[in-house]
């Protein structure tokens, strides 16, 4: 056995006892599994009976096999999701023709001015735009978004002035609880199905048994990929405007696996792929999260999504929001599309003015903080937590409930700190009302630094970043050897407003989750990024009812509407051409025209941004794209130590990798290029085809990562026809290896240009061989140096 497949064993083995460990199975208990089959099985006669069968075998009547299977599955892979014991775990995988018994792993989900942001809207007249215009925004394209669910009369999905639903479409809506097909379904939402059979726990006395939303988040997803123009769209009277999504006129197929307070389980979102690829959808969003560390042949929903790949549906995944610790980016297999979060140049907020009391104009403080406290203007004395402590100060600071002296805080506005994540801002809104308080200023501690959530409170009220914090502790104490000495000073909140244009834009988001893959460093997750901070979309409870949340969740949409303006514009185009078109020609540089920073002012890596900021107006013509077929990325899989057996689990090819020439999993013809280790130099191949109408010739800029030597051979591409490809060659070597043991990476780019068209792409390079990958600390003890 090789070393990788004995990790890949010990991984196996490890999860399965770790559910025992955690109470949760026993011999007789019963747990669902995946079971994942082969297509070249001897004897088998039809998919449905071929399944039945492996499950009589294991069990005792065929009212046990009725109550056991949950789902088969045959467009996805070749299988099915069963309720089964440990004892009958171990049975069915010995026997012939199961490839693999996975878990039923559970998941959780992870606008008025983006669209303008990013350039689709024009910036004179509202709801047009060339690329809109281009691609009769999105007409016809089929989003499938797998999710909570949708609230059908919501104004964001009406048809009206939609055609007649594409002849293509074969999927259905189901009726249930609140929802039906005749009331609820139109030619905006032409698919509603929902999936609970794997989910173990949805309480159907706070859910709805239906397709409708219960949450919100499926609601706001499917809106922002794909909702109809909606005006007077607000949250609490801010970010007023109109509403839509990337692809107005693109239709809507519901499939909803995730339930209040339940998650998602990775059977239901298999299924709902299943159904989605036999519907007829062009792409599928997915809003939830994923493995980030597991191999591919173990991850269920990676497996589908190759086949979906395979079917010629690309899925976008929500890249997650685990950052800003490194490798935690979710769904990295090169197939899919992953997501990061960034803001965006919209800025909901109050200004704040602190000046010396009963000196109204003389020289103070000023700065911003974001708020959805609806409320008038208030100016009110200031003082800080610690400064009317009843009791500890340590808890006062922190505006802890029962800690504020109610004679000092009445009539005040108070400054408490945020200390950790867990703290909510409500919280200490209630502690300072509690104590009498009229207003809240709440800081961030330097840990959090720039972590700043919006929150309605019931007094004024705004959130400022560990740098605003510091700035105004500063203003109103001095301490010197412990005695503290405060300013009697007065503050004003102006009532909130909606601040568009404000720079730098965008940001990368601090919960944004970010590289490196933990399945390979030879690939560059996140590809892409995307708004997805403060984005106001359609909600649940009415017909014109919006709310402004964030998340990679959020993102993630804005990249499936322009996923469907591409498949508008270009119908034929594969997967991995409308990824390439879009990372390819993604933007670098904010709106200063500085590189695009991370939420601590610096700048951002490709970790973070992926390829950069999606941007749509060049993405319809990228010039060139690096174009792949499933059978390209099956021979990655083989690069990467995979057996024929696991590449079989995942590709539903026998035998694959046997007898070909493997290349190296740098080869992949992907948009982006990364190399996990360069001790030895290494010369990468890449193919780009023209897309372009017309010929032309191609010159080549390179930015080489710090301490590395690129060159490119050959420097001109010359192209005299549409669809001509050209192949190209990459060496990277480092002349000086990097001293020390950390894991570091260094990152550069090179750019392909005709003088019209851009076509640029990442390079990574890192110092660790992939075989000894390793964390050092909590924050993955990497170096990044741009």
């Amino acid at each position: 056995m090789s070393m990788m497949a004995l990790l890949q064993t010990i991984w196996a083995v490890c999860l399965f006892l770790s559910l025992f460990a955690a109470g949760s199975l026993s011999a007789t208990d019963t747990e669902s599994y995946i079971v994942h089959l082969s297509r070249h099985r001897h004897g088998k006669s039809g998919a449905l009976l071929s399944h039945r069968h492996y499950l009589e075998a294991v069990l005792s009547s065929p009212e046990e096999v009725d109550q056991s299977l949950i789902y088969r599955y045959e467009n996805v892979f070749d299988g099915f999701a069963a309720k089964l014991t440990a004892d009958q775990v171990t049975k069915l995988s010995t026997m012939q023709g199961v490839l693999s018994v996975l878990p039923n792993v559970k998941a959780e989900v992870a606008t008025t001015n983006s669209w303008k942001f990013l350039g689709l809207e024009s910036s004179r007249i509202p709801n047009t735009g060339a690329v809109w215009n281009q691609t009769k925004f999105g007409e016809d394209v089929i989003i499938g978004v797998v999710d909570t669910g949708i609230w059908p009369e919501a104004v964001s999905f009406s048809d009206e002035g939609l055609g007649p639903i594409p002849t293509r479409w074969k999927g259905k809506c189901v009726d249930g609880q609140n929802f039906t097909a005749a009331d609820n379904c139109n030619k905006k939402l032409i698919g509603a199905r929902f999936y609970y059979a794997a989910n173990p726990q949805v309480p159907f006395d706070r859910e709805y048994n239906s397709s409708r939303d219960m949450q919100g988040h499926g609601t706001h997803v499917a809106s922002t990929a794909a909702g109809a123009f909606a005006p007077g769209a607000s949250f609490l009277g801010y970010a007023n405007g109109t509403a839509k999504g990337g692809a107005p006129a693109a239709r809507i197929a519901v499939y909803k696996v995730c339930w209040l307070n339940a998650a998602c389980y990775y059977a239901d979102m298999v299924a709902a792929i299943e159904d989605a690829i036999t519907d007829g959808v062009d792409l599928i969003s997915i809003s939830i999260g994923g493995g980030n560390d597991i191999p591919f042949f173990y991850d269920s929903v990676a497996i589908a999504s190759f086949q979906a790949m395979r079917n010629g549906i690309l899925i976008n995944f929500a890249g997650g929001n685990d950052g800003p610790a490194v490798k935690t980016v979710n769904h990295v297999e090169p197939w899919s599309f992953t997501v990061a979060a960034t803001t965006q140049d919209r800025f909901t907020g109050s200004r704040v003015v602190i000046q010396p009391y009963g000196n109204v104009g003389s020289p103070g403080l000023e700065f911003k903080g974001v708020t959805y406290s609806n409320h008038p203007s208030l100016t009110a004395p200031i003082v800080l937590g610690s400064q009317v402590a009843y009791g500890g100060k340590e808890y006062a600071a922190f505006c802890e409930d029962g800690f504020l002296d109610p004679e000092k805080v009445k009539g005040k506005i108070v400054f408490c700190l945020k200390g950790r994540q867990d703290e909510y801002v409500y919280k200490k809104g209630e502690a300072v009302t509690n104590a009498g308080g009229v207003g809240l200023i709440v800081g961030n501690a330097a840990e959090l630094e720039d972590d700043i959530e919006s929150t309605w409170l019931s007094v004024p009220a705004v959130h400022v970043t560990a740098r605003e914090a510091k700035r105004i502790v500063d203003y109103l104490s001095r301490c010197d050897f412990g005695i503290c000495v405060f300013r009697n000073e007065t503050a004003t909140i102006f009532k909130g407003s909606t601040f568009l244009g404000e720079k730098p834009a965008p940001v990368v988001a601090d919960f944004s989750s970010t590289g490196p893959s933990g399945v390979t460093t030879d690939i560059l997750k996140p590809d892409i990024a995307a708004p997805g901070v403060d984005i106001l979309a359609a909600w649940i409870d009415g017909t014109n009812a919006y709310v402004s949340i964030s998340g990679t969740s959020m993102a993630t949409p804005h990249i499936s509407g322009v996923v469907a303006l591409l498949k508008a514009a270009h119908p034929t185009w594969t997967p991995s051409a409308i990824k390439s078109a879009i990372m390819t020609t993604a933007k670098v540089l904010d709106n200063t025209k500085d590189r695009i920073e991370n939420y601590r002012g610096q700048p951002a890596a490709a970790f973070s941004t992926g390829s950069g900021l999606v941007n749509p107006v060049a993405a319809i013509s990228p010039g060139l794209v690096y174009d792949a077929v499933w059978s390209d990325y099956a021979l990655f899989l083989c690069s990467l130590n995979y057996d024929d057996n696991e590449v079989e689990i995942i590709t539903g090819e026998k035998g694959f990798c046997t007898g070909k020439t493997i290349p190296s999993p740098t080869d992949l013809n992907y948009p982006s290029v990364s190399v996990g280790d360069l001790s030895q130099p290494v010369t990468v191949t890449r193919k780009v085809t023209n897309v372009a109408n017309s010929g032309s010739v191609y010159s080549v800029k390179v930015e080489a990562p710090k301490g590395v030597k690129v060159s490119i051979s050959p420097s001109k591409l010359t192209f005299s026809k549409h669809l001509e490809t050209k192949t190209f060659k990459i060496r990277l070597e480092r002349p000086i290896q990097p001293v020390g043991g950390e894991e570091s990476y260094v990152f550069g780019s090179f750019t392909w240009s005709d003088g019209l068209h851009k076509v640029r792409s990442p390079i990574v390079v890192g110092s660790v061989p992939r075989s000894s990958f390793q964390e050092n600390s909590v924050d993955g003890g990497l170096v990044f140096t741009s």
